[in-house]
Formats: C-alpha cells, sequence, structure tokens
C-alpha cells in the first residue's frame, strides 16, 4: 500500500491540476463555434410560431426542401446578426443579449400571440411601471430561466479562444462576407418560392425571432432620432374662423377608451348584456362599424387627433404638428385632458394636462384608481367659464391583460372570472368574463358622464363623445391583447365602438343617425371635432379629410 506522505499528496495536486489544465483546453472553442452554436439553439427552440405558420402556409411534406433553405437561411442571418454585434461586444456577451431577447419574444409569441414590432417597441418605450408588472410573470420568468439562463451558465465551463481585437475584426469580416456569398446560394434553386413567401407572406418576417424585434428596435431609435432633428413645430393652419348656430356656448366631453372591441357590446348585438346602462340611454347614436387607426395606444391616439388619416400617419410626424385639439384651442374653444392611462401620446402636449393615476390627485382608488376619478371636481371646472370646452377623459378602460384590476368587486358581474395577469392560467371563457366586466364598468361611467352633460344642458349645448383606441384579441386563433401589425390584424383589434350623445338643437339627430350603420373610421374624429364647434379652417384644402359623424341643421337661433 502506497505510504502517503507530503510528498505523494503534493506529487497527486500537480498531476490532478495538470489533468484540470487539460480538460480546460479541451472546452476552449472558437468564436465561430460559439456563435453558431448559439444560432442553431435559437432557430431550433425560439422559433417554433414562426415554423407553425410556415407550416400552415407551405406544408413541410410537399416542401421540405423549401423548409430547410429557408431555415438555413434563417440561420445565417442570425449569425450575420450576431457577428456584427460581436464587432463591438465580447462573444459571451452577445450569445447572453441574443438568448435574453429569444426567450422574451418567445414568450409572447407562443403564450399571448403578439408580435414584437416598431409599434410594440414603442409601447414598451412608453408604458409605465404598473402596465409593465402586469406582463411580467413567473410564465415569463420560466422561460427565460429555460431559454437564456441555463444555456449562459455553460459560458462559464467554456473559454471562448483568446484573440486580438484586430483578428476578430478580420475573422468577423470573413465570416460576414462567407455568410453574403450562401445567402443567395440558398436561395437561388427556390427563386419561385421565395418570391411568393417575401411578396404574398410577407407577415411571416414579423415572425422571425430575434432578428425582426432586433430590426424594430433600430427602426424605432431611427424615427425618434429623426423626430428630435425636427422639432420645431408645424402649424398646418392659421386661418381659423368660428361661428355659432345658438346662443349658448358648447361643452363636450370626449372619452377615450382603452381596448374596447366593437363586437363585445350589446348595442352591438352581442349576446351578453354588457352595456345596460347605454343602451336605456335615450338620444344614444351607435356608430358600429368604426375602424381605429392602429392596434396600438400609441398609434391609435395621436392618430384619431391628428388630420394625417391612417394612410399617411406616423407617430414622429404627429408629435410637432398641430392637431385638431391645437386648433380648437388656436379658435378659443377651452381645452383639458385628464388622463387615468399612460399618458396623451403626445396630443396634449401643449394644453392643459392632468394625469388621475396617483391617489394624490384621483379620489376614487382601490387596486387602482378609477376612471370615475376623473368626473370628481369636474362640475367645478365647467363652472368656472362660460365659453365652448371640451374636456378628453382618456380611460384606463379595458386595458389588459389584467382586465379584473379595470373594475370595482361590485362590477363583476359574470363569472367565474380571470384573477391573474398571467392569462395562460386561466380558460378563455374566464378571461372573457372578466373583460365583459370591464365593460360593464365603461358603461356605468359613459352613464356618469352623460349625467354630469345633462345636469348642464340648460347653460350649455352638451354632448358626449366615446370612442376606443383599438379593440382587443382574447383567445382567438391563439391570440391576446392587441397590437399586430395592421395589415394582417384580426377585426377583434381594429373594429371599435363610438358612442355620441347630444343635448344640441343644431345637430341634425335623426339624419346622424340614419347614418350610424355606414363606415367610418377614427379619420372622421378630426373633422367631427370641428364640425360640433363649427370650426372653419383651410386644413381641407390640403388634405383629405375625413366627413364628420355629425350632420348640422341649417343655421338659426338656439330655442
Amino acid at each position: 500500500m502506497q505510504k502517503i506522505t507530503f510528498t505523494y499528496l503534493l506529487s497527486k495536486f500537480y498531476s490532478l491540476n495538470e489533468t484540470m489544465g487539460k480538460a480546460k483546453e479541451q472546452r476552449i472553442i472558437s468564436p465561430f463555434t460559439l456563435l453558431l452554436s448559439c444560432s442553431v439553439f435559437i432557430v431550433l427552440m425560439a422559433n417554433t410560431v414562426f415554423f407553425d405558420k410556415l407550416n400552415a402556409l407551405y406544408a413541410w411534406q410537399e416542401n421540405l426542401s423549401f423548409i430547410i433553405s429557408l431555415s438555413l437561411l434563417l440561420l445565417s442571418l442570425i449569425l450575420f446578426v450576431m457577428f456584427v454585434l460581436n464587432i463591438l461586444l465580447p462573444t459571451k456577451v452577445v450569445v447572453f443579449v441574443m438568448l435574453l431577447i429569444a426567450a422574451m419574444v418567445d414568450y409572447y409569441g407562443v403564450v399571448l400571440g403578439v408580435l414584437i414590432d416598431k409599434t410594440m417597441i414603442q409601447n414598451v418605450a412608453e408604458t409605465n411601471l404598473a402596465e409593465a408588472q402586469e406582463i411580467i410573470n413567473l410564465g415569463l420568468f420560466s422561460r427565460v430561466i429555460f431559454m437564456a439562463i441555463l444555456p449562459a451558465a455553460l459560458l462559464l465551463f467554456i473559454q471562448v479562444k483568446n484573440i486580438t481585437w484586430l483578428q476578430r475584426l478580420r475573422q468577423q469580416a470573413i465570416s460576414i462576407t462567407m455568410i453574403m456569398v450562401l445567402i443567395p446560394i440558398l436561395i437561388a434553386p427556390f427563386s419561385a418560392q421565395y418570391t411568393s413567401f417575401f411578396r404574398l407572406h410577407k407577415e411571416l418576417r414579423y415572425y422571425t425571432n430575434p432578428l425582426y424585434p432586433i430590426y424594430s428596435v433600430f427602426d424605432y431609435l431611427a424615427e425618434q432620432t429623426a423626430s428630435l432633428n425636427s422639432k420645431q413645430f408645424i402649424n398646418l393652419t392659421t386661418q381659423i374662423t368660428k361661428s355659432s348656430s345658438t346662443r349658448k356656448p358648447k361643452l363636450m366631453i370626449l372619452v377615450v377608451g382603452e381596448a374596447v372591441r366593437a363586437d363585445h357590446l350589446s348595442l352591438n348585438g352581442y349576446s351578453r348584456d354588457t352595456t345596460p346602462n347605454m343602451s336605456k340611454q335615450a338620444g344614444l347614436i351607435n356608430f358600429s362599424q368604426v375602424s381605429s387607426c392602429g392596434t396600438s395606444t400609441a398609434v391609435s391616439v395621436p392618430c384619431m387627433f391628428s388630420f394625417f388619416g391612417r394612410d399617411d400617419f406616423t407617430v414622429s410626424k404627429a408629435k410637432y404638428t398641430q392637431n385638431v385639439l391645437d386648433v380648437l384651442a388656436a379658435s378659443s374653444v377651452r381645452v383639458s385632458w385628464r388622463d387615468n392611462n399612460s399618458s396623451s401620446k403626445g396630443v396634449a402636449d401643449r394644453l392643459m394636462y392632468q394625469s388621475y393615476r396617483s391617489s394624490e390627485v384621483n379620489t376614487v382608488c382601490d387596486v387602482e384608481c378609477r376612471d370615475v376619478g376623473m368626473l370628481v371636481n369636474l362640475q367645478q371646472y365647467v363652472d368656472q367659464h362660460t365659453q365652448d370646452t371640451v374636456i378628453v377623459l382618456h380611460q384606463m378602460g379595458n386595458h389588459g391583460p389584467a382586465y379584473f384590476k379595470r373594475y370595482p368587486n361590485e362590477f363583476e358581474f359574470f363569472t367565474p372570472a380571470c384573477q391573474s395577469a398571467e392569462l395562460s392560467e386561466c380558460s378563455q371563457h374566464e378571461i372573457i368574463n372578466a373583460y365583459d366586466n370591464a365593460i360593464r364598468y365603461t358603461d356605468y361611467f359613459l352613464a356618469e358622464v352623460i349625467k354630469l352633460l345633462q345636469a348642464n344642458s340648460v347653460q350649455y349645448n352638451t354632448a358626449m363623445l366615446y370612442v376606443s383606441d383599438h379593440g382587443e384579441s382574447l383567445g382567438e386563433n391563439g391570440l391576446y391583447l392587441h397590437g399586430m401589425p395592421y395589415a394582417f390584424a384580426p377585426d377583434a383589434q381594429t373594429h371599435v365602438p363610438i358612442i355620441s350623445w347630444f343635448s344640441a338643437p343644431y345637430i341634425d339627430i335623426e339624419k346622424t343617425k340614419a347614418h350610424q350603420d355606414d363606415a367610418y373610421s377614427h379619420d372622421t374624429i378630426a373633422n367631427t371635432l370641428l364640425t360640433f364647434f363649427e370650426v372653419n379652417t383651410n386644413i381641407a384644402d390640403e388634405f383629405k379629410v375625413t366627413p364628420p359623424l355629425f350632420y348640422l341643421k341649417p343655421k338659426g337661433d338656439d330655442k
């Protein structure tokens, strides 16, 4: 038996150290190998939605060779992005960042059917902490741990071959050149399929993870940079005149709703009684066929107040361009904006604005501050002046995914209602119950708005106009929430309600009501506001102005 001595232990230590050193040398890999391995992992593990959508259009049994080619193209493009990032960032940092992005995008794509495009990036940039917390949950964390943290942990046991920055730059240049040569080789044998893929199925590119989200981030940053470089405010018109068909001043409360889809209002034939108050309201006009300007608040809210119309609208252009509220203010209409949502999205930057998200301002708060709190002390504001006035109330409304937070307990009419922001924990029926309960609370809120206007109908010609910013998907075809690219967004996200109520004698209610089922869009809002306040401009000479919702009677005295 070998005698255990200090010399023996020392020799064993050196032997073990030498073995570990050799093992460590065996774990040294090149940056190319590590980036390629990461790219393969992302293609196989984080692009299931893309391949599901692809297979629905190109069945793999008949298009296997094309699908393999497209998979290699996707792999090559991801590798290309990683090589470009690797020029500036260490290899392990590039790998971890790409894994993290891919894991997060995969979660929202698989679980909620949400796509990450430029509009969604803008939503993320403009959201507040409370809203962000509702979409950060255990499901997201588990996906990040499985697809990013655990794979990245393997990097602790791997040593990337140490090369100089110039050597790495040369290798990246060679690798990028090889990929650029490979791409046309992959496409050439399947030119017919690729032609239809790029021309007829453009929506598939939105599902490439993480390519399209990364592109969207840079697209958003470029747009923001461009808007910062053109801060000069543009007045579309200074030729503003205002007439009056009545002796009384005008008072309108414009309610901007959140995430309410038209087909979930009983006013529009929905089988559930989601609008019990509005259904009984005399003189109500319900516009049933309205299309939103966008599928997110960040786009739809500034768009509905702009003169550009959906076809010509961009957020960056609208931010520094005169909108309809600016024109009304310039015509001596008193304009104010009360907000219980995230913000006015730039619309009220030059107007009287107040946030009602805090209990310091909103006196009706429990688990969150309620929309009805925006009505507290509103009568005092109305009483301060007797001029034409428009008050915008921006609701929290049906903001998802925590629909159960959007209404007080006493409005839980449809049960069982989903009590979680993690929608995967609830059945579709429970999600719809919570969503419909939130609509009933909006119905109550609108009834309170009309009560306030009725109380002021002796002094003012009053009107309420309610318009939702966009709709909401509730699990149809695996889609939830909103924000899909407009080109292929479902009707659930673009078909929105507009509801109006008047005590204004110069509005031809019967003629307006006769057209309530005509096709309208958010493009009509700007001209509708000008029409109600009888404001005339020359903007129609430069823009394709959409006809208003309201029809006016021949001018005469207020009786």
